[in-house]
């Protein structure tokens, strides 16, 4: 797969490695899907999303403490 590489995206590539810890580009990006799949859900890897679950927390008890994050 062939991505452009605009000055932007290299900045976006190079946050994404220092954010995930990853030292090449296409690990970042697996590591980025994974998670992304994982907090919005509706997804075969995660049908519920753990965004989706802390909303519902903070609806049924008003707010969602960091611990409960």
């Amino acid at each position: 797969m062939r991505i452009r590489d605009t000055d932007k995206r290299q900045r976006e590539w190079e946050m994404l490695q220092e954010a995930t810890g990853e030292k090449t580009r296409s690990k970042a990006i697996d590591a980025a899907v994974r998670y992304y799949l994982k907090m919005a859900g509706g997804n075969a890897a995660a049908p519920t999303g753990s965004v989706e679950e802390l909303m519902q927390v903070a609806e049924d008890q008003g707010s969602v403490t960091p611990a409960e994050i």
